[in-house]
């Protein structure tokens, strides 16, 4: 059954959004009395009657409520930082929505050719992969430089990798011991991450990898990086 986003489903009675009530309305053709399927993006699930099928502001009634649906056993937050060309970042966003990621942070590096992303568009992005995917969590989107995103990871119990071309480095990210539930990947622009920023993540307990033995676009790696642990999940 086709999912509905709204982000508070523990109230008796929500209203949809304008776009999500066209698209139950207009486009689906949902009318009075009848039931849909709801989801909050943080595995809650519900079951709704419909009592207002206006399109711009359609209103249902909770019939049913379950927590913790279709959760993921580990929770990915994935830094990237965002290549130059948006298409690839949109895809990779919808990709890791689809396989199941609970945080991605779009990194603003020294080597990165975009300073900035529309949290808005990726938002909208994020929201329809979730529907049209059927699954129940919805990522945390947010925007930081490296350095404020280190700072951010002071006292972070998690196992926290890097992802750089070190010819020296043979450690394989399918391959690591994972000790927490929570695991952060970084992976940097076109040009890589600079010397210092790899040294500043050292200092933050991130443990340097490589994503097989090619040299990988960003998005191609950031997927690499969602499957890999989404694939370790399965076995626990």
């Amino acid at each position: 059954m086709q999912y509905f986003y709204h982000p508070d489903l523990t109230q008796p009675y929500v209203t949809l959004s304008d776009k999500e009530s066209e698209h139950c309305v207009r486009t689906l053709r949902h009318r009075v009395g009848d039931q849909v399927r709801l989801t909050d993006g943080k595995g809650g699930v519900a079951t709704a009657a419909i009592t207002d099928d206006n399109p711009k502001a359609c209103s249902l009634e909770i019939i049913d409520f379950e927590q913790n649906v279709g959760l993921p056993k580990l929770n990915l937050h994935l830094a990237i930082a965002p290549t130059k060309n948006m298409d690839r970042m949109e895809w990779l966003l919808e990709k890791a929505v689809e396989v199941g990621i609970h945080d991605i942070t779009f990194l603003i590096c020294d080597h990165s050719e975009r300073p900035r992303v529309n949290l808005d568009r990726l938002s909208r992005i994020a929201i329809s992969a979730l529907k049209q995917s059927q699954t129940t969590l919805l990522p945390n989107l947010q925007v930081l430089k490296f350095r404020d995103f280190m700072k951010e990871q002071e006292g972070i119990e998690a196992d926290k990798f890097i992802a750089w071309c070190d010819e020296n480095n043979n450690r394989q990210l399918v391959t690591e011991l994972l000790h927490f539930k929570n695991i952060i990947l970084l992976i940097g622009p076109e040009g890589d991450f600079s010397t210092q920023e790899v040294e500043e993540a050292r200092e933050q307990g991130f443990i340097e990898i490589k994503l097989g033995d090619r040299r990988l676009r960003t998005e191609t790696a950031g997927l690499y990086g969602c499957m890999a642990i989404a694939m370790r999940s399965l076995t626990l």
